[in-house]
């Protein structure tokens, strides 16, 4: 099961909203619909590591624990990224997303989710009103 904990007004999950939403139909659908089967990959605990460009997911920080889960949209490089608490044994929590644009400005994501994972954690996941 995901909880959500994404700040959806951040500028690159906005971007990647946007993007989306500029697709036609059907392919938007169709890009949502694999995005889902992905999560849902992560939650059953199918996705495993291997070690290439190719992985679909790969832990990117220790200390928090953050996990980077990966894919291609069209030519779009996706990515999500998500905790798995003790607190929460049966959930993972969403942290952020975006799309890749470079390595520099990943760093900045990966910086973003860990302050996510920080601010959640703080208020046990519970969104502020």
């Amino acid at each position: 099961m995901w909880q959500d904990y994404v700040e959806a007004t951040h500028p690159s999950v906005v971007a990647m909203d946007t993007w989306l939403s500029t697709l036609v139909v059907f392919e938007r659908l169709h890009q949502e619909g694999e995005t889902e089967d992905l999560f849902e990959a992560a939650a059953a605990g199918d996705l495993w590591d291997s070690g290439d460009e190719t992985t679909p997911i790969k832990p990117i920080y220790s200390n928090p624990d953050v996990y980077e889960l990966r894919r291609k949209a069209l030519k779009k490089a996706l990515r999500f990224y998500h905790t798995e608490p003790l607190v929460l044994t049966t959930s993972l929590v969403a942290l952020h997303r975006h799309i890749k644009t470079g390595a520099e400005s990943q760093q900045r994501e990966i910086d973003h989710a860990v302050k996510r994972y920080e601010d959640g954690a703080a208020v046990s996941w519970r969104r502020s009103p």
